[in-house]
Formats: C-alpha cells, structure tokens, sequence
C-alpha cells in the first residue's frame, strides 16, 4: 500500500516537472536572427575619354590648329602708324597754380610770366567809349572777367608756345576752356591780326560784346 503511494507521488513530480520544461520552452523569447553586414557596391570611375588630335605643328616657320594639318608659314605684316598720325608731336604741359591775371590776355605764376597766343592783351588803363555817357573802364572789367572765369583753378599751357622777352606765348586752357578764344568771343581783348581768332573779334565787335559795347555794369550782363 504504502509502495503504490510513492509510486503515484513519483509520477505526479514527474508530471509536474515536465509541465514546468514545457512552459519554459514556450516563454523563452526568440531572438531576431543576426544581422549580416551588406556588401556596398562602389559606383567605378569612368573610363578616362582619350581624345585623339594630331599634334600641332611646332617648327617655327609652321602654325596650324590643332585640329587640322601642318598650317602654312604666316606673313610678317608692318605695324600700324599711330593713331593721331605719323607726324603728331606730344605736347608737353606747363601747370599754373592759381596764376595772377595781370591784365585780360596776360597771366603769371612763381616767375613765369604767359601772354596767351592770338590775342591782344587788353590794357588795365584802357577806357571804352559808352554810347549814353562817358568812357568806362573796360580794361579793368576785362581784367576781371578773366579772374572770374579761372577763379582759384590751375591753368595748363602748351610748353611748344614761343618766348618772348621772358614769356610764354602759347595756348592755355581752363577746365578745358580755351582761356584767350574765350576772352576774344565774349569781347574782352581783341585778336591779333592774321590770328585764327580774327573772326570771333569781329563778330564780337559787330554784337557790341565786351570791350566794344557798353558798360555792363550799367545793365544786366548776358554775355554768353
């Protein structure tokens, strides 16, 4: 009796334990198969392109383009002249830092003295006769119509200009005014005979402008 009691607890634990390994089995977590590593496959670098030219040709008497044959020799050409011609001379340039004006025609700075060329200076003494009243001092209104119009600006002179008892006679320019066809248009000196001038003194002697009209102190100024 006593031994078919053990037998029976034997098959119970059994039982049991075998329940037990069976329920583990199944509550045992699965795990993910592991990762293989994936082969990149690099992109190839193409093919390096290989252009087949013909060689330029490089002996000096030959020239060609590099897509073509053997060129022929080139012809050794004179150069062009100048564009201002052949006989164009450079003029050199004296500068006049804020010159004096002795007088309309005349002007001076550090020691150089400069008479402007194709123009007759216009005396500081000269009066001009007013067709309503006495003579006016038109040498002196000519003289300060010049000052006026250089005011405190450098004048440049063309060096080529010729002496004259220690002066300059020659072109000078204002702002790229040419200072003495100015005086002479507007009337405030006179050309000098035979002068390039000649014509502009007298239209301004004709139009009674400057020296040749009246005094414009006495009236509004339209000088042009």
């Amino acid at each position: 009796m006593r031994r078919a009691a053990v037998i029976a607890s034997g098959v119970v634990i059994l039982a049991w334990g075998s329940a037990l390994v069976i329920a583990g089995a199944r509550l045992r977590p699965v795990l993910p198969p592991p990762e293989t590593e994936t082969a990149v496959t690099r992109p190839k670098a193409p093919a390096p392109v290989v252009e087949r030219r013909r060689v330029r040709a490089i002996s000096p008497g030959q020239f060609a383009s590099p897509t073509e044959g053997p060129g022929e020799a080139l012809e050794r050409i004179a150069p062009r002249p100048p564009l201002g011609g052949e006989d164009e001379e450079k003029v050199e340039i004296v500068l006049l830092q804020r010159p004096w004006s002795g007088a309309a025609g005349l002007l001076a700075a550090r020691g150089r003295r400069v008479r402007l060329a194709g123009v007759m200076p216009t005396a500081v003494g000269r009066r001009c006769p007013s067709g309503g009243g006495a003579p006016w001092p038109c040498g002196v209104v000519a003289r300060t119509q010049q000052r006026m119009l250089i005011r405190n600006r450098t004048v440049a002179c063309d060096q080529t200009g010729a002496n004259e008892k220690d002066m300059l006679v020659t072109v000078c320019r204002v702002g790229g005014t040419d200072i003495g066809a100015w005086l002479v248009r507007n009337g405030w000196a006179e050309a000098e005979p035979g002068s390039v001038l000649a014509e502009l003194s007298a239209a301004a002697r004709t139009d009674r402008r400057g020296i040749f009209g009246d005094d414009p102190r006495d009236g509004p100024n339209d000088q042009p």
